[in-house]
């Protein structure tokens, strides 16, 4: 019985496939870094001042704060007059700043008339410059030294990475031929 070019052909394919099959599978680890998300809480210190505001004028701290890509966006702190004597306390957005200081009337985030101590928390809704206002403007003679405190606390989420150990199985053949 004579073979011909097709059934050696056929042949060598079928004993080829054959021996794929029963060559061995051998287990590959290698390691890979996968992406995972994380929420945080973070915090920023605003201010931290004791100044001193002179009698008839006011002072005024401006602060950028950028509530996209944040949650839970908080600003609190306190103000102590440390002289004895009391102080306004205001805080502002940069339209609400302008209008006050043009006489308008304006809601502010904060509003504290005369205190001695105060503390305070407001949510920032939007991007903006904030302004934090110690006004001394009613008092003709005295002076203030105020110590002011404020904090921004926010969440924010960022993609950190871990390693992983992954598994493949390749045949002794591909192994040899990868090599």
């Amino acid at each position: 019985m004579k073979m011909g070019k097709k059934e050696i052909v056929a042949t060598v394919v079928i004993v080829s496939i054959i021996i794929l099959f029963l060559l061995p599978v051998v287990p590959v680890s290698y390691t890979v870094k996968e992406p995972y998300e994380v929420t945080k809480r973070e915090s920023q210190t605003l201010i931290n001042d004791k100044p001193t505001v002179k009698a008839g004028y006011y002072i005024y701290y401006k602060r950028y704060i950028d509530v996209s890509q944040k949650e839970g966006n908080i600003v609190y702190g306190s103000i102590i007059e440390t002289s004895g004597n009391d102080i306004n306390f205001y805080v502002f957005d940069q339209k609400g700043f302008n209008a006050w200081k043009n006489g308008q009337s304006v809601s502010p985030y904060v509003y504290a008339k005369r205190v001695k101590s105060y503390t305070f928390s407001f949510v920032p809704d939007h991007t903006d410059y904030y302004y934090f206002v110690l006004d001394n403007t009613y008092s003709w003679f005295t002076n203030k030294v105020p110590k002011i405190e404020a904090t921004w606390d926010y969440k924010i989420t960022v993609t950190e990475y871990r390693d992983v150990k992954k598994t493949k199985y390749i045949s002794v053949l591909q192994l040899l031929l990868e090599s």
